[in-house]
């Protein structure tokens, strides 16, 4: 039995739900395509995404057992912007699988998607769907119309088989599908992250300050420089180490803070060793409806490995405390929330965060996600 995986990220670009999903589907014995996220051929202009625009011709790869990826020919622009544009891309998506080796869309088993721009596409591949649903795609930035992609979103709802939404924000937008909507958050790594964390409190007797501030993730349009700038100018003697890919724009507003330290990408696994040494962790992002529809992952990893978390305004993280994350709704509020965040922690809070992260481990939401692929079976059948 086959299935497809229709992301919108690449499967070596950072572990997250959508890699952990393809895995459990391959564990539950399915032969599993990923396809990698879509490009338009807008990334011709740019000779740095030369290779990005021509990874289709590569063909499937193996990823380890029962386990591929493939890159998708080139769509079109303005799919997001144009409904009928979005089903032309769709088509043309449909081809490119329909035609690769291995026989890839006939016989399949379930597609699991997460995008909401090709239901025509899902409709022609004439299998179960589960649209695991993890950010407002209407909100983002660039070539798009907020309705168009709302509509295209609809047909998918409306396609799928099943619905899942990481948090009741993104849910509120399903209402019409009720009896096939489940929530299921993000989750982390737990015992990566926790175990560097409880072998540094049990190798000191007391709590140090390291004057390190931390950030994990991407640094785009969504990246809050003001804040950052802001809580670098109040803590000088504090370094703000940024781990993720940083656009240009946010190093310019950030480059004259000596303090600042863009630091590239590194593993998980390289970053979960680092993050005991900091003080506190960071979530700052411009208020907007993308950003408090966010779930992040960087949240449950921060607290697995013990740190006090202070955030811009996030929907998803109002239920939970201020031993947890500390909420600031303007720079000022940020300021006052990292110094109470540095004064008030101890080993006995860094204990209770680590302990307390423990329900967030991807091994609960992989049985939640179980019970979803078996409801999208269910429902076809019937």
């Amino acid at each position: 039995m086959k299935a497809l995986v229709l992301s919108t990220n690449n499967y070596r670009s950072f572990p997250s739900r959508k890699q952990r999903f393809a895995q459990r589907l391959a564990e539950r014995g399915y032969d599993v395509l990923y396809v990698e996220a879509p490009v338009t051929w807008l990334a011709g202009a740019y000779p740095s995404q030369w290779p990005k625009l021509n990874a289709w011709r590569a063909g499937t790869r193996a990823q380890g057992d029962h386990l591929w990826t493939v890159s998708p020919s080139p769509w079109l622009p303005l799919f997001k912007k144009y409904e009928r544009i979005a089903d032309r891309d769709a088509a043309t998506y449909y081809r490119y699988l329909a035609r690769l080796r291995d026989g890839w869309t006939a016989g399949l088993g379930v597609v699991l998607t997460y995008l909401p721009f090709v239901p025509k596409a899902l409709g022609l591949l004439k299998a179960p769907v589960v649209y695991d649903c993890v950010d407002d795609h209407s909100s983002y930035p660039g070539l798009i119309d907020r309705d168009t992609v709302i509509r295209l979103e609809q047909r998918t709802a409306g396609i799928a088989d099943a619905v899942v939404a990481t948090n009741e924000t993104i849910a509120g937008r399903f209402t019409p599908w009720l009896d096939k909507l489940s929530v299921i958050p993000n989750g982390v790594d737990y015992d990566l992250f926790s175990s560097p964390a409880m072998a540094a409190l049990r190798a000191s007797s007391t709590l140090s300050t390291n004057h390190s501030l931390l950030y994990v993730g991407a640094m785009r349009e969504w990246f809050d420089t003001e804040v950052v700038a802001a809580v670098a100018r109040a803590f000088p003697e504090y370094g703000i180490d940024c781990f993720g890919v940083a656009l240009p724009s946010v190093r310019q507003a950030l480059g004259a803070l000596p303090n600042v330290h863009f630091k590239g990408s590194l593993p998980q696994e390289q970053i979960a060793g680092l993050a005991p040494l900091y003080d506190a962790a960071l979530i700052p992002f411009r208020m907007s409806p993308l950003t408090q529809g966010v779930d992040p992952l960087k949240f449950y990893e921060y607290t697995s490995a013990g740190l006090p978390v202070v955030s811009s305004p996030i929907d998803t993280l109002g239920a939970f405390d201020e031993s947890m994350v500390r909420i600031a709704f303007t720079p000022d509020e940020f300021i006052a929330a990292v110094r109470s965040s540095i004064d008030g922690d101890s080993m006995e809070l860094r204990l209770h965060r680590i302990e307390s992260s423990r329900r967030f481990d991807w091994s609960y939401r992989v049985a939640e996600f179980d019970r979803v692929i078996d409801g999208a079976l269910h429902h076809r059948d019937a």
